[in-house]
């Protein structure tokens, strides 16, 4: 007979009480911060003894059945973590001696996350309460019609279930590590949000950007020397653990650019709104950098003003958009819906939602070199960017353009885009080195 499931908060500390597993023990006095142990697998001196406390958890929480393998203990365990407002404040993964993380515990145990996702329905309202404009706003601006209809048929704040129906709960509440699908590739669960400072990027070498114009066999970087070059700078977007890059943002309302801004922070950035511009801000909270939407209140369409304030008046606490590990990821705190693509030019009519129940995988670097290899082999290239749509479908169901769109955003991701440009400047055929393939497949492996 089964048995129910602890709860993750008196079951950890019961583990750290314990002292039965090597490299779980207290850090200060006052017992609110633990070290975990956090040994790469790959690494010579790992053994079954780093992954004790995480096959723990994995068999607490299932039956007494470890399911999946070590690293899908891994990724559970820091997701029932954040899940539980626990939060990263030391991260030493790669001290040669003793690669541990320390937690500090959550200050007030509460349900707030979840609560949040099982309560969408009474948060969320419907549009129709609240969008339609008074009628002399309307007759005043009858040229803007489309914007108007736009609006009232794509504005997504209710609590209609299209884009969640196929959520599974966070992997402490359930049996089986939900996988969900990207490009082909399955991811079996979460991974952690690395939190880092602003202005970390340039500091942990990332590649310089932008990307410098190759031109085919610019400074005689040409057939195996460009292979080479190439490979040097993949190997500098990641440190084995997880995806380096820096965003850069350019908002559009209705297809005109109103702002444009690069964000030096590995970990992401959080889209937000406030009457007054803060520019960006750091988060030490979450370690996601806040990056303010400008007000449209300068706009000569005053309807169009109208309709865009309101969509980011209930941006709340925004659309978060981060690194995890080797996967970017989304997921939405307001009220308003918002939609993503790979493109501004998607016409796959295929709407699809972010989140507001839990981080969405959008994008996994091993797609991205999958992409590389493909673009070796003759195929197209892969996407860089990812772009967003707040309060309207999209990609739209009906084929209507972004630039009909009153909010997009567009978010490059600036390392994939060096690699991009080099690839392409380069040609497919300046590529096709055997060390260069091979080193590729292995990198997809370990991602």
């Amino acid at each position: 007979m089964s048995h129910s499931k602890p709860l993750l908060i008196p079951w950890l500390r019961t583990q750290v009480d314990s002292g039965r597993y090597p490299g779980v023990n207290w850090t200060n006095p006052e017992r609110t911060e633990f070290s975990i142990p956090w040994k790469h697998a790959l690494r010579q001196d790992s053994s079954d003894t780093d992954i004790l406390i995480f096959k723990a958890w994995s068999e607490s929480s299932n039956n007494g059945q470890a399911q999946g393998d070590p690293s899908v203990w891994k990724r559970n365990f820091r997701s029932a973590l954040r899940a539980k407002g626990f939060k990263m404040v030391s991260d030493n993964k790669n001290d040669p001696a003793n690669p541990h993380k320390v937690f500090r515990w959550p200050e007030e145990v509460t349900s707030e996350a979840n609560s949040s996702a099982g309560s969408q329905d009474k948060d969320d309202f419907d549009l129709f309460q609240d969008c339609v404009l008074p009628t002399q706003e309307v007759t005043e601006s009858t040229i803007n019609q489309d914007i108007l209809q736009e609006c009232l048929k794509g504005l997504q704040i209710g609590p209609e279930t299209e884009g969640t129906a196929g959520f599974e709960p966070p992997p402490e509440q359930q049996q089986l590590p939900n996988q969900v699908v990207i490009g082909g590739y399955a991811l079996p669960g979460q991974q952690q949000y690395p939190v880092t400072i602003e202005g970390a990027g340039g500091e942990a070498g990332l590649p310089e950007q932008p990307a410098p114009p190759m031109g085919g066999a610019v400074g005689g970087a040409c057939g195996g020397q460009l292979a080479e070059q190439f490979l040097h700078t993949m190997n500098k977007t990641s440190d084995g653990d997880n995806f380096k890059t820096e965003f850069r943002i350019s908002v559009y309302y209705r297809g005109v650019k109103v702002s444009e801004q690069l964000v030096e922070n590995e970990a992401g950035i959080r889209l937000v709104y406030s009457p007054e511009p803060t520019g960006k801000v750091l988060d030490y909270d979450s370690g996601l950098t806040l990056v303010c939407l400008p007000s449209p209140g300068a706009m000569l369409d005053q309807t169009q003003a109208s309709l865009t304030q309101r969509i980011l008046d209930k941006l709340g606490n925004g659309l978060e958009i981060g690194v995890s590990g080797h996967m970017v990821y989304g997921l939405r705190w307001g009220e308003m819906k918002a939609f993503w693509s790979f493109s501004k030019y998607d016409r796959s009519r295929q709407p699809q939602e972010i989140s507001k129940l839990q981080p969405q995988p959008l994008y996994m670097l091993k797609e991205f070199v999958r992409g590389i290899l493909d673009f070796i082999e003759g195929k197209d290239s892969p996407p860089c960017s990812l772009f967003f749509c707040l309060g309207e479908k999209w990609p739209d169901p009906d084929n209507k353009p972004w630039e009909k769109k009153l909010i997009t955003v567009e978010v490059v991701l600036t390392s994939m885009e060096l690699l991009k440009n080099m690839a392409v400047d380069g040609g497919a055929s300046s590529l096709k080195s055997v060390e260069l393939q091979m080193s590729l497949e292995e990198m997809m492996e370990l991602c």
